[in-house]
């Protein structure tokens, strides 16, 4: 297969990937449900950090901005590979030219622009609502690394997704990590306050992310949590990478689909 057709066939999953998600999530329904939603919890959480004084309202702002990522990283990814299982299309993939993993990885790509969309609106709007209107300049140059956490999400969210396949937990594996991220990534909790959260978060996304973000704001290096969330963002790839793999050699084996 030459270059130039697997360019070919890398656009045309691509392309497929953001028509499946306009089917999934119409515009109309994006604007009106899912955007409100995100806003009003990037809202939630900043003035949650900041009644309950875990934090100053400017930390519990940076951090909500990125909780708000899961709901299309975390969440929304799962439908990715679940719509395969639910359709009863999986023996397509797997049969393919293409790896069904890099297939997946193409057709998550919109989820990933979605948190980030749901990262840059909440920023315009909830600032001004939360005394943060002084944060919105500062954080503008910062937005490519929630674009990076957005990945990063995306990435553990495809993992997740990937161990649910089978067992009917997407919505159980998805909320988990969405509330893990919650709890140990930074997103409200400061880091150093509880070792243990600390610990977990190392291996979460967005917990790098945003030690990375903070740090620039306040001028100290930042280039390493970058690369850590990087790491991160990597290593839950090849997990994702790893598990499908495995479903795939399970099922030619097999001969059915219906994989653990």
């Amino acid at each position: 297969m030459s270059s130039s057709d697997v360019l070919w066939r890398l656009g045309a999953v691509a392309r497929f990937g953001w028509w499946e998600f306009r089917v999934e999530n119409p515009p109309k329904i994006v604007l009106t449900a899912m955007l409100p939603r995100a806003i009003l919890q990037c809202l939630f959480f900043t003035l949650l950090g900041t009644v309950v004084g875990l934090a100053d309202s400017s930390y519990s702002f940076t951090g909500s901005l990125a909780v708000i990522l899961t709901l299309s990283g975390a969440i929304g990814v799962m439908d990715v590979p679940m719509l395969d299982k639910w359709s009863g299309t999986f023996h397509r993939v797997r049969s393919g030219v293409l790896p069904p993993f890099l297939i997946f990885v193409l057709r998550s790509l919109p989820y990933t622009a979605l948190g980030f969309f749901y990262a840059v609106i909440s920023l315009l709007l909830v600032a001004p609502l939360t005394g943060n209107t002084d944060m919105i300049l500062p954080l503008l140059p910062w937005l490519p690394v929630y674009l990076l956490m957005a990945w990063t999400t995306s990435a553990a969210g495809l993992a997740g997704a990937a161990m649910a396949v089978g067992r009917r937990a997407d919505a159980f594996m998805g909320n988990l990590l969405a509330y893990l991220i919650l709890l140990a990534s930074g997103v409200l909790i400061p880091e150093g306050r509880m070792p243990w959260v600390d610990a977990i978060g190392s291996v979460l996304p967005a917990r790098h992310g945003l030690l990375a973000v903070r740090a620039g704001l306040e001028g100290q290096p930042w280039l390493g949590e970058l690369g850590l969330e990087l790491a991160v963002g990597g290593a839950w790839l090849l997990l994702a990478g790893l598990i499908v793999s495995v479903q795939v050699r399970r099922a030619h084996r097999q001969g059915f689909d219906d994989f653990a």
